[in-house]
């Protein structure tokens, strides 16, 4: 399973979006995240993918534009993460 497909099965739960709203050009606006939101997320990011999110929301909210945006940011976090012992 891609990054982007257990993003989007995390968001269906955790925001009970459709499916179809999940695609991977979908504003986060557009589906609701807003700042608040955002926290919310990103500790069901870091708990799912087991990365740690050391950028603030304000950054994040600013860099991250669409739900492919966030799928790529993911990459970055696991891509770099440390291996577990």
């Amino acid at each position: 399973m891609t990054t982007l497909e257990r993003l989007r099965s995390l968001l269906r739960r955790e925001l009970e979006l459709p499916p179809d709203a999940l695609e991977p050009q979908a504003t986060l606006e557009s589906l609701g995240i807003d700042s608040l939101r955002m926290i919310e997320i990103v500790f069901t990011i870091e708990d799912e993918f087991k990365v740690t999110v050391k950028a603030e929301p304000a950054e994040l909210r600013e860099r991250l534009k669409t739900l492919g945006d966030l799928a790529g940011y993911i990459d970055e976090l696991v891509a770099t993460a440390p291996a577990a012992p």
